[in-house]
């Protein structure tokens, strides 16, 4: 069953539902966690990141920007778990290629790889929204942010970054840093640790 398909067979009940949770949508619309993204340069080359991220709320953007969020999330959560997959395969491939990381003279990675929750994760979280929803319809329904990772190994050193974001994450808080390490060693008493 296509989604077009599943909108024409379905279309009616998901309207009525939608309607009954207009309210729940726009209160969840306004309890939205930020996004936030957290960039750390491991070495002079490699940097590692973690996005957290309201993923279902970036997955309507992606998938069904047209309908609200109560829609897409009784729609999807109702998805048999082949096509879920397909579908959120392909919105997260199209949302990790938008995500333009470049070194300060404009140069690509070398090398991403991009961790996305899995499909199975992905729809276990719809369907517990959908429940919240239709339980609670007049509540925000609860959402803990979905982690996003990241690692990059660039051509060059990393003095700065430029970063753009898929629209679809809205505003994202960004924090950069280079860590300092330091071995604590066995036997060697107490260890002074600066900031």
């Amino acid at each position: 069953m296509t989604i077009r398909s599943a909108f024409r067979r379905w279309g009616p009940s998901i309207a009525a539902a939608a309607t009954a949770l207009a309210v729940a949508a726009c209160a969840y619309g306004h309890e939205l966690p930020e996004n936030r993204a957290t960039l750390v340069l491991r070495d002079d080359r490699h940097v590692g990141v973690t996005v957290y991220l309201n993923l279902p709320e970036a997955l309507r953007k992606a998938l069904a920007h047209d309908r609200s969020f109560a829609e897409f999330v009784l729609v999807y959560s109702a998805m048999d778990p082949i096509h879920f997959k397909v579908a959120i395969d392909e919105a997260e491939s199209r949302m990790a290629k938008a995500i333009d990381i470049r070194d300060e003279a404009g140069g690509k990675a070398l090398m991403e790889r991009w961790t996305w929750p899995t499909a199975t994760e992905t729809h276990a979280e719809l369907q517990n929204l959908a429940a919240q929803l239709l339980v609670a319809p007049k509540q925000p329904p609860h959402d803990d942010p979905a982690e996003v990772h990241g690692d990059l190994v660039m051509a060059r050193k990393i003095d700065g970054l430029r970063v753009t974001f898929p629209q679809e994450f809205d505003g994202v808080l960004t924090v950069s840093y280079r860590p300092k390490q330091v071995w604590i060693e066995k036997g060697h008493g107490v260890t002074d640790i600066r900031f």
